[in-house]
């Protein structure tokens, strides 16, 4: 399982913004440089989605997160204002009530299901149960196969599948439960007519759900991990320096358009002061993903009777650790 593909990609010779007369410039961060772009001109997709096509492939060239277009930076506003309109209480009665359900099938489930049931909870999704949520991380791990950089027909076509059973839950929310916290916040503050169409804002509605997978999973392990070994519960500060040292996600990537064809490059996230990126793509749902987790592990540390978590070999994936845990029940 993997996200978005980091096969083939050199390390990055620091780019430098020009020089000023008499003294040398400084290097020029790469999440603020224009010319590392996230995708390469004219390339919109990745091989397998450009070869297979399909839903997958659908929504991820209209995901803010592959874009540099002009409508880019009007529509990431629009997007985080309505994260920024989210309550901090919506947000710990959803995730209270999604790790007091995913608890109920054990550790190895807890730290995976938490981040990204929050959110598709906080969109109106019946996020009831257990199985709901696994239903869920189905669908997830579908899209991550769907996205690997060797996926075949078989895993993209089953990966648009899963896309297209999302987006149809998400239509059905929105004529369900249109005031259920983030739904009614997308609704309010980024409605569909401030996006290109109908089918990008639907698009950036499900990159909710999807972001919050991988990096919602690797950044509440690794808080259990710090809380197994301390004993104490994660500041939201102590979240971030666990950011910051390599608890989510470490890496990105983009394509510097100076050269001829456009070079892949990683840019380090881990061990810098934005670990959650900076620049036109900065992740919007930065506070929301460090709310979940801090509200998470303040739900488990009441939790008196359970037994503590036993790691095992992580999930090792190209841009980020992922936690892994014994198959245990509370």
């Amino acid at each position: 399982m993997t996200g978005c593909p980091f096969h083939a990609v050199t390390a990055p010779a620091a780019p430098t913004a020009p020089e000023s007369p008499g003294a040398p410039s400084p290097p020029l961060d790469p999440l603020l440089d224009p010319q590392l772009c996230m995708r390469p001109p004219g390339e919109p997709l990745p091989a397998p989605l450009r070869d297979h096509g399909g839903p997958l492939a659908a929504v991820f060239s209209r995901w803010l997160r592959q874009r540099d277009d002009d409508a880019h930076a009007p529509q990431k506003a629009t997007l985080t204002r309505a994260l920024l309109a989210l309550s901090e209480d919506e947000v710990r009665s959803h995730t209270r009530r999604q790790a007091a359900i995913a608890m109920l099938a054990g550790w190895s489930h807890w730290s995976w299901a938490v981040p990204a049931s929050t959110v598709a909870s906080l969109l109106g999704l019946p996020m009831a149960d257990v199985a709901a949520q696994r239903a869920l991380q189905a669908d997830l791990r579908a899209m991550a196969a769907g996205l690997g950089a060797t996926a075949d027909a078989a895993a993209v076509q089953a990966a648009g599948r899963a896309v297209a059973s999302l987006l149809d839950a998400l239509d059905d929310a929105e004529r369900r439960a249109p005031d259920a916290p983030l739904q009614w916040a997308l609704l309010r503050h980024a409605p569909p007519e401030r996006w290109s169409d109908r089918a990008t804002f639907t698009a950036n509605r499900l990159a909710l759900i999807w972001q919050s997978h991988e990096a919602g999973a690797a950044l509440l392990g690794h808080a259990v991990m710090s809380w197994s070994r301390t004993g104490e519960v994660p500041s939201r500060e102590a979240l971030m320096r666990l950011a910051r040292e390599g608890g989510a996600v470490r890496v990105t990537r983009r394509f510097d358009v100076r050269d001829d064809p456009p070079r892949a490059v990683t840019v380090p996230l881990a061990h810098t002061d934005t670990p959650f990126g900076d620049g036109a793509h900065r992740c919007p749902g930065q506070g929301l993903a460090l709310s979940t987790a801090q509200i998470a592990m303040a739900w488990l540390a009441e939790q008196s009777d359970l037994s503590p978590p036993v790691a095992i070999a992580p999930l090792s994936l190209p841009n980020m650790d992922i936690p892994q845990f014994q198959e245990s029940t509370p």
